[in-house]
């Protein structure tokens, strides 16, 4: 299927300041945290730390004008005049989130580390220079050791086992989905989970097709089940609404209670061929490869990537997942030219929209609330990747300080993207053809004609809850993807952070609309009636950025550096966004997940750079109510200037979810995607230079299916590479 190779974290002999935190920088991390933690200055208030468990330990980012200095993609004196001030040299460190469950503390640390970086600060030992204790109602994100926790905790609870009693399941039996849980009024300074019950009725069999009635909520430092919430059922013909919020939970605790939907709902093969024996996978798939006899066209020194054109630091954190740094693309004459300094996916968040307590704490911030990079699974050659891959490991801290590495965690490769262009010139019939390729992960591709996409594909099991024997539906808010299974209404909704630095770190964001000209027909300004032209609206401030998308408008955004000039439009040099998936946020103003969600309010936000401004929805969105002036709002509210700036955007983009019944039990891929292409920035066509191929590896059907060697094939191959 293919070849493979893995580095480590810290692959290669040449260390850059954006690497991750190696294991044995986290190790060193960990013991100077403990070190530190014994000492009575940890004890915040006087109170004395009694157990310490490490919920994170990542890098922290250098700061930005430290590595632009560092590696020389700006000029000095630009990089003089931006940062208004001296710039420190590089520190290696740690950035660390720490709990301790018996008191309930939480607390943020900061660990320099030695480091073998030319031109870093010297450290000879690695020592805490920062330590700060959190909020009682700020919660660090909840780790997957905790979420599996939940799971045994609830198969040994009392309550939990009076409420399976009730409806004929064994507690033995259930399985446990372990959420963050918004923000609930009712425990505060308490540690959150609200964990969704179901049913596995026999080894391997799909608990999800059997959701039961109840949602337990634990204290995830305690292991204690604080309360059991259940669900209002849906009225009947001419029964009132039932109320939306947890006022009736009293009187819902004595509801009449029903068994999970039993009916099987499996998607593993072995699986559904124990209820349907007649079942059998497809036998008429034919072996599809992907080959690259001559090896790949990247190459990997460390972590920087050079493909093609483009090179770039290829991150990984683990709150982000994959974080893309450094960004230029090789111009020829025109030499490497600096495009974004950091691309990733900053935040994200899944609103559900059933309005009935408790189902309206149901808006999963992956990112925030879990840390999308530490929930990563090993990468499979031939199966999550198809051809010669390279793979790059990450490693993660232990509650205990231990070290977890995810073998394989991005994936680097390249694959055909179809035509780059093509063109037949009817005069002599002579056609030229020239195949894309691409760099692919999380995923991003990068194309030979100079574009980025970031491309985002939803798959898994939709998240399900059960209906009472004759309950009515609410076909308002949810979907019956199974009897008495059904899924409600939500929405993916991702803020992508795109830190540009087009030939130079000041630059601008222009919003582009195309309409129709205002003249009528007839009119001496539009007789014909077939004008259209672009408007054009430049963000001066902060607050001048807010904006959404309108498809009526083909509405683009435009990063544009304002000092340097195309030779043929006489117009700035620029990337545009283009993006058509971009729906709006249908929670209302003022409730928990609008709150808690400043990023997804607008489908833009342009602010201007702070090395502390990583992540919209704040650092610490766990269990945090939010508010109006919250994240990216506060910051956009500060209404400072962005043109001719170091600016970052902050588009929003996702997808509205109904569900279907082919969703189920396990849910088809569904792409969306973000562009960033050149609009002005190259002096023509940047694939110019790619050369027309054939690949002599294709042949027609007919010849395949006879075994033959045809010759005949006209396909050209092509690549991209895949980080992910």
């Amino acid at each position: 299927m293919g070849k493979q190779d893995t580095l480590s974290s810290s692959a290669g002999a040449n260390p850059h300041p954006l690497d991750p935190l190696t294991a044995a920088e986290i190790t060193a991390a960990v013991a100077a945290i403990r070190a530190y933690a014994s000492t009575p200055k940890a004890a915040v208030g006087g109170k004395p730390i009694e157990k310490l468990m490490f919920n994170s330990v990542t890098l922290k980012y250098p700061a930005k004008y430290s590595v632009l200095k560092w590696n020389g993609l700006v000029s000095a004196e630009e990089l003089e005049e931006v940062a208004e001030g001296p710039i420190p040299d590089i520190t290696r460190q740690a950035d660390a989130d720490i709990i301790c469950p018996l008191t309930g503390q939480s607390f943020g640390a900061v660990v320099d580390l030695p480091s073998n970086i030319p031109g870093a600060t010297t450290i000879i030992e690695p020592k805490v220079t920062s330590w700060t204790q959190l909020e009682v109602d700020i919660q660090p994100s909840l780790q997957a050791e905790e979420l599996l926790w939940a799971e045994e905790v609830c198969k040994r609870d009392p309550k939990v086992r009076k409420a399976c009693d009730a409806i004929g399941i064994k507690q033995e039996d259930i399985a446990v989905d372990g959420w963050c849980i918004g923000h609930d009024d009712r425990f505060p300074g308490r540690r959150l989970q609200q964990c969704f019950m179901f049913a596995r009725l026999r080894p391997g069999d799909n608990l999800y097709a059997h959701p039961c009635d109840f949602v337990a909520v634990m204290d995830s430092h305690s292991g204690e089940v604080l309360t059991i919430d259940y669900p209002h059922l849906n009225p009947k013909d001419g029964e009132a609404p039932a109320p939306s919020s947890e006022k009736a939970h009293t009187a819902l605790a004595s509801r009449d209670r029903y068994p999970p939907p039993l009916e099987a709902a499996n998607y593993l093969p072995e699986q559904i061929a124990l209820d349907e024996p007649n079942f059998k996978v497809r036998t008429d798939l034919k072996p599809l490869h992907v080959e690259q006899p001559e090896g790949v066209s990247f190459a990997l020194d460390g972590r920087v990537l050079s493909w093609q054109k483009w090179k770039l630091h290829v991150g990984y954190s683990y709150r982000e997942g994959l974080v893309l740094s450094n960004i230029t693309y090789h111009d020829d004459e025109n030499g490497e030219r600096p495009l974004f300094y950091r691309l990733s996916v900053a935040e994200m968040v899944v609103p559900y929209g059933k309005p009935t307590f408790p189902h309206h704490r149901k808006h999963a911030f992956d990112t925030g609330e879990y840390g999308i990079g530490a929930l990563a699974n090993s990468l499979e050659l031939g199966c999550d990747c198809l051809g010669s891959i390279s793979y790059l490991d990450a490693h993660f801290v232990t509650r205990k300080g231990g070290i977890e590495t995810i073998k394989s965690a991005i994936c680097i490769h390249e694959e055909d993207a179809g035509i780059l262009h093509k063109h037949t010139d009817f005069r002599d019939l002579r056609a030229h053809v020239s195949r894309n390729r691409k760099l692919y992960g999380f995923y991003f591709n990068f194309g030979l004609d100079g574009s980025v996409e970031l491309e985002v594909k939803a798959t898994g099991i939709i998240n399900v809850y059960a209906l009472a024997p004759g309950e009515p539906r609410d076909t308002a808010h949810e979907v019956e993807v199974c009897p008495r299974v059904v899924a409600h209404h939500h929405q993916h909704l991702f803020s992508f952070r795109i830190d540009p630095m087009l030939d130079g770190l000041k630059n601008r964001v222009v919003e582009v609309d195309v309409v129709p000209d205002e003249g009528d027909v007839g009119s001496e300004a539009n007789y014909y009636g077939n004008g259209f032209s672009t408007v054009k609206r430049v963000f001066t401030t902060a607050k001048t950025s807010v904006s959404d998308y309108d498809a009526s408008k083909t509405r683009t955004w435009v990063m544009e550096n304002p000092n340097k000039k195309h030779r043929s439009t006489g117009g700035n040099i620029g990337y545009k966004l283009v993006c058509k998936d971009m729906p709006p946020l249908l929670a209302k103003e003022g409730s928990l997940v609008w709150n808690r969600a400043p990023f997804a309010r607008h489908n833009m936000f342009v602010t201007p750079y702070s090395d502390e401004e990583l992540y919209p929805a704040g650092l610490y969105i766990n269990q945090h109510p939010g508010g109006k002036d919250f994240g990216v709002a506060a910051w956009v509210n500060r209404d400072e200037p962005i043109e001719n700036k170091d600016v970052v955007l902050w588009p929003c983009f996702g997808v509205t979810h109904i569900s279907r019944p082919e969703d189920w039990p396990i849910m088809p891929v569904e792409i969306l995607r973000a562009h960033l292409k050149p609009s002005g920035f190259f002096d023509r066509n940047p694939g110019l230079d790619v050369p027309a191929s054939c690949d002599t590896k294709s042949r027609l059907a007919s010849e395949a299916t006879r075994g033959g060697q045809g010759e005949n094939g006209t396909s050209a191959a092509n690549g991209s590479c895949c980080v992910h």
